[in-house]
């Protein structure tokens, strides 16, 4: 494999990944587990915070999402690049589909692009909670019983796949070799 430059590119791409996808997956493991019991609160506790501290807070989690997407993408792709200067296509793809490594980190990032999906989903329920709540309309009870529960389900099921996503990163950059040409 051609020698990888010192330090800076791959440090800067991997301490950036890590550290928003830290705050990506806190966040989606807080909302998994303590987001559900929000339903147990008063009105009022449930209209402020959905109000005033959800959106700015959604927001920057659906951005520490994209951030940690973008970092990832940018340091497999900078990886990627260097074992095809090596070998080509055949190279990349063997690294890719025929090394623990590549196949962790590649089912890892296709888990990890479905649970920010599905955090897009949870997001766009949300805004349909703020909304409802906020119309103060008692017609929309049962609808705002459903929203809950959707997003109740979605926030576990989203859980749940970046659970593995983690998983499987770190088992690719811990104890799995990084594959060579």
């Amino acid at each position: 494999m051609s020698k990888l430059p010192s330090v800076p590119i791959t440090f800067l791409l991997n301490t950036i990944h890590g550290f928003f996808a830290l705050i990506y997956f806190g966040s989606v493991m807080v909302f998994g587990i303590f987001g559900p019991k929000l339903s147990k609160l008063s009105e009022g506790t449930i209209y402020e915070i959905l109000s005033q501290i959800f959106p700015p807070l959604m927001t920057f989690i659906e951005a520490s999402g994209m951030i940690t997407i973008v970092f990832g993408a940018g340091e497999f792709t900078f990886y990627m690049i260097h074992y095809y200067r090596d070998g080509g296509i055949p190279q990349v793809e063997n690294v890719i589909f025929s090394t623990g490594w590549g196949e962790c980190v590649f089912i890892g990032a296709i888990l990890g692009i479905v649970g920010f999906s599905i955090g897009l989903y949870i997001a766009h329920n949300f805004e349909k909670l703020f909304k409802l709540v906020k119309s103060l309309d008692p017609s929309v009870a049962d609808e705002i019983k459903i929203t809950q529960y959707k997003i109740r389900f979605y926030s576990l099921l989203g859980l749940s796949f970046l659970t593995l996503t983690v998983i499987l990163m770190v088992l690719a950059v811990s104890f799995l070799p990084l594959p060579s040409a």
